[in-house]
């Protein structure tokens, strides 16, 4: 049985504090996603991310987000 392929799913412009962050989940569906995000990241970060909003890459690319305030 062929597994399917991994995405990456992110979320950006999100956990703002001085400025808006970022959060990424490496699945291979949102379900999956959404799944690993309560296991693996505190429970207040998960309940801030949308389920609307989120890309979902699944060819190579690059992005990135400025930090500071």
């Amino acid at each position: 049985m062929e597994q399917k392929a991994l995405k990456l799913y992110v979320w950006q412009n999100v956990l703002r504090d001085y400025s808006a962050g970022l959060a990424v989940v490496l699945a291979h569906d949102e379900d999956e996603a959404r799944e690993i995000m309560k296991r693996d990241f505190p429970e207040y970060i998960a309940e801030q991310l949308p389920f609307s909003n989120v890309e979902v890459v699944t060819e190579p690319t690059g992005f990135y987000v400025y930090g500071g305030g």
